[in-house]
């Protein structure tokens, strides 16, 4: 279990280096009973910390009887810890010195497999034992995934990074298959299974899907267009419709969606939150048996539910303090979404039932913006809670600005409004600089209440300054939704402003 390998230098940026800014979270409180204990936020309940000293906790697996939690504490050595969340109590079940665990899945036949650097090996819930495998020398074992036989599939990523593949294992004959990515440096990452059955994943260095389609079929690969300057798709899920999902974590605030049929692309921004998630940075991404597709926002400190029926933009806070570090969420039974703040050493989940007190509905088509010229367009904004809402308009990583140059897209809200009883008309800007390139994409515009962030996705069609503003029928994909929602509200939000963090 010796961590002897060297580990590509992207992904070292991706997963272990903390803002500037980072503080070390609070000692434990002697003799604090682990229970379950709610947080200030209405939609999020804490795990109360454990009582002896762990690792903070890095990546989950919720089951029907368990969530399985692995922490890491990344000193020298590195050590990872394994946790068994049950009830109301939690206990530790592997201690793993020089081991980053990155990945865990648990099976029906009570094993918890998970990464043991270059091994792959498994908890036997019954026997109380840690078995190894299948080992990779020099190689580095990043992710996990089961398919609906329970086989094990995994991302292998050559020591120098040049060289990925995806491995199976079969935990019943023992016997694996091993298919290798044509392209060279694709740094392989995120894995997931379709409804069919077909293995995709992502290729960071490559900006490219692979997908398996059978266990005889070789790999095929799907580049995303130049267009949409993706810098490194991390993690993937698949919808019921085929529809592969991705997010983009080194695009500092990008997820996108592919559709294998079509062979088409899209990207949507993240909500905007004032002056603390430039780099909200969407990492981990599933699809719940509802058919919406949750993320975890890694700098940002949110939980997000995107609905592609509605094309609605639901995100969770999960913490007032800065950079709570939510790397990991994902749905269990229950409608609960459960997630890692590895930044607080928190373990929670988000009560994906409660339902969410604000709707908004905005253009139905496509916004036509000159160079240089801004447009103004209405949103109407129904909110059924006493608080005060705040407004924003976020673009896509492309369209923000940089060091070099200033954003290519940006917006402005109206003043707080306060609650009403009937819904209200508000004015959102959108503006395009003289040098936006041109064409199309789309930014959220966003409604902030108290801990809970509601956008929708407008497609803003960037023309040339001598273009006349008319209707450009383009077809819509906006549908927006609304939804509607009574509880108590937590008290609103105060977030401190910060610097981006670069990685």
């Amino acid at each position: 279990m010796r961590l002897s390998y060297a580990i590509a230098p992207i992904l070292i940026l991706i997963f272990f280096s903390p803002p500037a800014s980072y503080t070390a979270s609070p000692a434990h409180v002697a003799n604090r009973p682990d229970v379950l204990q709610s947080s200030p936020q209405t939609y999020v309940t804490f795990l109360q910390k454990p009582l002896d000293s762990s690792p903070n906790p890095w990546v989950l697996y919720p089951t029907a009887t368990a969530v399985w939690v692995a922490g890491i504490s990344t000193g020298t050595p590195p050590i990872s810890q394994i946790r068994e969340y049950f009830n109301e109590t939690s206990k530790p079940i592997v201690n793993l010195p020089n081991v980053i665990v990155s990945s865990l899945v648990a099976d029906s036949r009570g094993r918890v497999w998970f990464t043991d650097n270059s091994t792959l090996a498994y908890y036997d819930i019954q026997r109380l034992t840690v078995n190894e495998t299948i080992t990779f020398p020099n190689q580095n074992l990043w992710y996990l995934a089961l398919d609906h036989r329970e086989r094990i599939w995994m991302t292998v990523l050559g020591s120098s990074g040049a060289s990925s593949k995806v491995v199976m294992l079969d935990p019943f004959d023992g016997s694996n298959r091993t298919y290798l990515v044509p392209t060279s440096n694709a740094f392989i990452q995120g894995i997931t299974v379709a409804s069919d059955n077909a293995i995709w994943f992502a290729e960071a260095g490559a900006r490219k899907l692979g997908r398996i389609a059978c266990d005889s079929c070789s790999i095929e690969e799907f580049p995303s267009p130049s267009s949409l300057n993706l810098a490194a798709l991390s993690q993937v899920a698949v919808d019921n419709s085929g529809n592969v999902w991705f997010t983009d974590h080194q695009g500092d605030n990008q997820f996108g969606v592919f559709d294998p049929r079509a062979n088409t692309w899209k990207t949507f921004p993240i909500g905007y939150c004032p002056d603390a998630c430039v780099s909200g940075l969407p990492n981990a991404i599933f699809v719940d048996p509802y058919n919406k597709i949750w993320f975890s926002e890694h700098f940002a400190g949110r939980v997000g539910r995107y609905d592609p029926s509605t094309d609605v933009l639901t995100e969770y806070v999960v913490s007032p303090n800065k950079f709570p570090l939510v790397w990991w969420a994902m749905p269990g039974p229950n409608n609960l979404v459960w997630f890692v703040a590895n930044g607080l050493g928190e373990v929670g989940y988000v009560n994906a039932s409660l339902p969410v007190p604000l709707a908004l509905t905005g253009p139905s088509g496509d916004i036509a913006i000159q160079k240089g010229t801004a447009r103004s367009i209405s949103v109407i904004v129904d909110s059924q809670g006493p608080q005060t809402l705040s407004f924003g308009v976020f673009p896509l990583t492309q369209d923000q600005e940089s060091s070099n140059s200033p954003a290519q897209l940006y917006g402005s809200g109206p003043s707080d409004i306060g609650p009403s009883n009937n819904p209200q008309t508000v004015i959102i800007g959108i503006s395009a600089s003289w040098s936006a390139t041109l064409g199309a994409r789309y930014v959220a515009v966003t409604a902030t209440e108290g801990n809970v962030v509601v956008s929708i996705h407008v497609r803003a069609v960037v023309v040339d300054a001598s273009a006349p503003i008319v209707a450009l029928g383009f077809s819509s994909v906006i549908v927006l939704g609304s939804f509607a929602i009574y509880l108590r509200r937590p008290k609103k939000l105060k977030i401190q402003s910060v610097n981006k963090t670069r990685r």
